[in-house]
Parts: C-alpha cells; sequence; structure tokens
C-alpha cells in the first residue's frame, strides 16, 4: 500500500512539474509575443516618423519655386540618407524611401535639361533649311548656358552622375557646333548677296550714267538746231556777257548764250532780252527752263518765251 501511494505521489509530481513547465513555456511564449509585438510597434513608429520626415522635406521641394532652394532641399536630404545609411538603427523601407523621393527630386532637374534642349531641336528642325542666324545664335547662348547649368549641378549636388554628365556635355557640344557652322554659313551667303546687290546697283547706275550721257548729246544737237533755226528768222541778234548793256527791237530777241559742263551734265546758258530785262538758262539733258535765280520757268520744248 505504502508503495502504491509513493509510485502515486511521484506520479502527480512529475505532472505537476510538467503542468508547471508548460505554463512557463507559455507564459514565456507569451512574454516573447508582447515584446516582440511591443517592439514591432516601435519599428513601426520609428518606420513611420523616418518616412513622414522624408515626406515633408520632399513637399517642401515640390512646392520650392526657386532653383537654388530646391537644390539646397535635394543636397540635404541627400545628407540625411547617406547618414541614415551609416547609423546602427536603420530600416530597408526607410532607406529605400530615401533613395526613392532624392531620384524623384532630381529627376525634376534631368527633365528640366531634357526639355530645353528639345525645344531648341524642336524650332530649329532641320538645320540645314534655318536660316535665322539671329535664332540660331541665341539658341547657342542658351545651349552654353545649359552646359554651365549642368556642370554645376553635377559638381555640387550631384543631380546626375559622371557618365550622364558626359552624355549631356557631348550631345551639346556637338549640337552647338552643328548651329555655329550653320550661322557661318548664313553669313557667307547674306555676304554673297550683298556683293551680288551692291555689283547690280553698280551696274545698274553705269548703265543709267551711259544713257543718260547719250540722251544729253541727242538733245544738245536738236537743241541747238532749233535755237539756230529760230535766231535765223529774228530781227537781230547781239551777244553779250551778263554786263552787256545791248537791247534790241521786238518784243522778244535772245541776247546771247554760251554753255559749259561740270561733271558730264551738260547746261546751257541763255541770256533773252524782251524789254523786261529777265534772264534765262536750261538744261539741255531735259529742256527744263530756269531764272537767275534758280526758279521754274517751263520746259523748253513747250516754251514760247515770256
Amino acid at each position: 500500500m505504502k508503495e502504491a501511494f509513493k509510485k502515486h505521489k511521484k506520479v502527480v509530481v512529475f505532472v505537476a512539474a510538467i503542468i508547471i513547465i508548460i505554463i512557463c513555456c507559455i507564459a514565456g511564449y507569451m512574454a516573447k509575443i508582447k515584446y516582440e509585438q511591443k517592439q514591432e510597434k516601435i519599428r513601426l513608429e520609428k518606420i513611420e516618423a523616418t518616412n513622414n520626415k522624408i515626406k515633408k522635406e520632399y513637399d517642401d521641394f515640390t512646392k520650392e519655386e526657386e532653383r537654388e532652394k530646391k537644390l539646397e532641399l535635394l543636397k540635404n536630404l541627400a545628407k540625411e540618407a547617406d547618414e541614415y545609411g551609416k547609423s546602427d538603427e536603420k530600416f530597408d523601407i526607410c532607406e529605400k524611401e530615401y533613395l526613392n523621393k532624392i531620384d524623384q527630386m532630381k529627376n525634376y532637374f534631368i527633365e528640366d535639361y531634357d526639355k530645353t534642349i528639345d525645344d531648341i531641336s524642336a524650332k530649329v528642325g532641320d538645320i540645314n533649311s534655318f536660316n535665322n542666324r539671329e535664332d540660331l545664335s541665341s539658341y547657342v547662348t542658351a545651349l552654353n548656358d545649359l552646359k554651365t547649368t549642368i556642370q554645376s549641378e553635377y559638381e555640387n549636388y550631384n543631380v546626375i552622375d559622371e557618365e550622364k554628365f558626359n552624355t549631356y556635355s557631348n550631345a551639346i557640344d556637338t549640337t552647338v557646333a552643328s548651329f555655329n557652322d550653320r550661322i557661318a554659313s548664313i553669313e557667307k551667303e547674306e555676304e554673297a548677296a550683298r556683293i551680288a546687290v551692291e555689283e547690280e546697283t553698280k551696274r545698274q547706275a553705269e548703265e543709267a550714267a551711259r544713257n543718260s550721257n547719250n540722251g544729253n548729246g541727242s538733245s544738245s544737237s536738236g537743241n541747238n538746231s532749233n535755237y539756230s533755226d529760230s535766231n535765223s528768222g529774228s530781227s537781230s541778234n547781239s551777244y553779250s556777257s551778263e554786263s552787256s548793256d545791248s537791247s534790241s527791237s521786238g518784243s522778244s530777241s535772245e541776247a546771247g548764250s554760251s554753255s559749259s559742263s561740270s561733271n558730264n551734265d551738260y547746261k546751257y546758258e541763255i541770256w533773252i532780252d524782251n524789254g523786261n530785262g529777265k534772264e534765262y538758262y536750261y538744261q539741255n539733258g531735259n529742256g527744263d527752263i530756269y531764272d537767275s535765280n534758280g526758279g521754274y520757268i517751263g520746259n523748253m520744248n513747250g516754251w514760247d518765251g515770256e
């Protein structure tokens, strides 16, 4: 009986021990779960806080209008991401969010580079058919300014990497060279056109001068002939200088004439005494008649005298 009791007691003790162990395990497991839950909560809170900070800085970037301030915001966020990556307490999801927002910031500037280049290319089209030299010069200036901007933002803000910078730099240099070549070509074309206009103007002037001289010669011969014929029928003609006191009878008689030339512009002076002491002269090229003061009187071909 005693032995049976002892065996029963051992079983009870064993079972109790097992139960205690199980309870302890469960309690320990529950404590662990609770601890892990707490740690997960802390981890999530830290992740949320970090991501909220990243989002705020990115929102500040999108709202900012000044380029320099945008660049500084990008630089600050990149610095924070680098420091966060070196910290002991970091989370992959936050590191990815840093990189994501930094890439979006950089893309803002990259898209601006591309837009400037694309807009100029669209305006020019076929370079060999573009003839506006002033516009090309302004585009060359704009592209050179863009290259300077890209280089500054690459060196100071790491907007793009070295490979992409070299790609932009080479593309801009190639485009600028083609624009400058076209400008030189247009200038040559304009110079050739200017010379052609000058030569044509000179040729026309020389031809007009020859025609004028030929016309003056013919007109002079005809007028002199008419003048001689009209004088032959008059009562009496006496020739005198400008100070002559000669007079004649009749309503109108010519007192004298002389001729002079200057720079191939032939002029004939005629003194006419019609009782009023008036003097006239006419230019043989077109027959216009003027008084001694330069006042226009009429044309020789239709003039009957005064």
